[in-house]
């Protein structure tokens, strides 16, 4: 493996287990509606508009890569059957993604993006539309690029290949840390990335995948993993 100067790490259920924290986002907006906008929140309920969010991927496939243009079209449709102004979109979306940013970091995070920070440049590419400003993360990377602004989802290879734009790595030379086997460690590999998964849950490497470089169940696990390859190395 070429000498590794960078890691790009995916978001959702590799920093933060991340249905936890929709669900709430999801009740936080609904409460929202119910309070400020009730019509809207009476003529559906939480699993309706998740459906109609899933409606709009359809009616929309080219923003299908844009989870926030998904819900606020799905909340401009209901606040126009609900007889309410196009603010309300823009209001209860803010209520959603306030509560989507409030995440429970895993334990071993932050202190292990703390050392890693000192040995390499650090980046995250991820499919959602986490902030890492609200969060409280983005100082400890170098650049954070999300599909919507792609405009393509992992595993396609822009998604991998925008974190390199304007830097002088090279792809053998940054390796993608991420817990899905398909979007995140096929998807890096074909761009030349080496790899780590993140296997939190003891779940099964699928057969059909040619294994990641690496497997570990935590960062804290990864930066030990790194220390011992950069000793051999």
């Amino acid at each position: 493996m070429k000498t590794l100067r960078a890691l790009c790490f995916d978001l959702d259920d590799t920093l933060w287990e991340v249905w936890p924290v929709i669900r709430k986002a999801e009740q936080a907006m609904y409460d929202f509606l119910l309070e400020r906008y009730p019509r809207a929140a009476e003529a559906m309920t939480i699993e309706a508009m998740r459906d109609a969010r899933a409606r709009i991927a359809l009616d929309y496939p080219h923003m299908a890569h844009d989870f926030t243009f998904l819900r606020q079209q799905a909340l401009r449709e209901q606040a126009a059957a609900c007889g309410y102004p196009e603010v309300m979109a823009d209001e209860a979306f803010e209520a959603f993604i306030a509560a989507r940013n409030r995440v429970e970091l895993y334990a071993d995070v932050r202190p292990a993006l703390q050392v890693l920070q000192g040995r390499y440049r650090l980046f995250t590419a991820s499919n959602g539309n986490a902030d890492l400003g609200r969060i409280g993360l983005s100082h400890l990377f170098e650049r954070s690029v999300a599909a919507r602004q792609v405009g393509v989802l992992k595993p396609a290879a822009a998604v991998f290949l925008k974190v390199l734009e304007g830097t002088d790595l090279a792809a053998a030379e940054v390796m993608y840390v991420g817990d899905d086997p398909h979007l995140d460690v096929e998807g890096a590999r074909a761009v030349g990335m080496s790899t780590a998964w993140v296997n939190r849950t003891g779940a099964a490497w699928p057969e059909d995948i040619e294994p990641a470089t690496y497997s570990v169940t935590s960062l804290s696990e990864l930066v030990a993993v790194l220390e011992v390859s950069a000793s051999v190395g």
